[in-house]
């Protein structure tokens, strides 16, 4: 029995040491979640938008919560204002669309992400100036731009936690092991 004892100390050290493992994964995906990742990797990809993009601007939006509202009425996982998707739909011909769409997972994470896009590809390919827009929306974009008024507090934390984020999600899911482990822990 005293030559097990070296055996079950190992062994309860590698119990310990996977248990602190499997709490760090999960403390990971809580601090970045990943819901939805099927709707955002088909919409990211349809769009040619970088998913983890998607991610992080949901995550800074809504924290991943599909019903959310803002106080301006912006609504559902990436905030799409009920104007702004209505224009969406017009936009990508989407037949029947009505402002309750914006609650569906799956409409949500399109119009958002196509909105992503098309701010994207309007203001040059620049990131930021596109994440800037939208939160701030592109009218006030330009006036930023053109210093005719300041970016707002609020847009400035928005961007910056955005793209904090985005380098965040794009190191943590892209490490060869942990990123394939918190593919495969379940919320």
């Amino acid at each position: 029995m005293a030559g097990c004892a070296p055996l079950w100390r190992g062994l309860r050290w590698a119990v310990v040491g996977s248990l602190a493992v499997v709490g760090l994964l999960v403390l990971l995906k809580i601090l970045y979640p990943l819901r939805y990742e099927r709707e955002i990797d088909h919409w990211a990809k349809t769009y040619g938008v970088d998913p983890y993009l998607v991610a992080a601007v949901v995550r800074a939006e809504s924290r991943f919560r599909p019903r959310v509202v803002s106080h301006a009425g912006a609504v559902g996982l990436m905030q799409v204002t009920p104007e702004t998707g209505e224009w969406i739909a017009a936009e990508l011909g989407v037949d029947g669309y009505r402002t309750q769409d914006l609650y569906n997972v799956t409409v949500n994470i399109r119009f958002g992400t196509w909105y992503l896009r098309t701010l994207h590809d309007r203001v040059g390919g620049d990131v930021e100036a596109a994440v800037t827009a939208y939160n701030a929306g592109l009218a006030n974009l330009r006036r930023f731009q053109a210093g005719e008024r300041g970016v707002s507090p609020e847009t400035q934390a928005f961007v910056a936690r955005v793209l904090a984020g985005w380098a965040d999600y794009r190191f943590l899911y892209r490490l060869p092991i942990v990123g394939a482990a918190l593919h495969l822990v379940p919320f």
